[in-house]
């Protein structure tokens, strides 16, 4: 009887809301957050493709070599998009506000991701 109630009390964990390994619930976002400020662009995917920054971080999106054409476009307006580009570096400046940022390609279908501003 006493191994079943240590491992019924181990098994349950801490549920702190100051755990930061817990949590989840909800949907979207696409899991835990790199945390990092630069995404690849390249074949139709973001890489990572959910990220999480400080406010005010920039964002630096480097096109691969021989990468479709492709575009950043937010969902919030505040955050200046980043139009059709083949090749190179752009960068977006998150915002103040904490909070999750969805984007986009517009241009292909599925090709999306989340920045965490935290």
């Amino acid at each position: 009887m006493a191994a079943f109630l240590f491992a019924a009390v181990t098994a349950c964990g801490d549920d702190s809301p100051t755990d930061p390994g817990g949590g989840g619930g909800g949907g979207g976002g696409g899991g835990t957050p790199t945390v990092t400020t630069n995404v690849a662009v390249s074949n139709n995917q973001f890489t990572p493709e959910f990220i999480q920054v400080s406010p005010g971080a920039t964002v630096t999106w480097t096109w691969a070599t021989g990468a479709f054409t492709h575009n950043v476009t937010f969902a919030d307006a505040t955050i200046t998009d980043i139009p059709n580009q083949s090749s190179g570096a752009h960068t977006s400046t998150m915002p103040s506000a904490t909070g999750d940022y969805t984007y986009q390609c517009t241009l292909h279908s599925g090709m999306t991701g989340t920045v965490r501003v935290q």
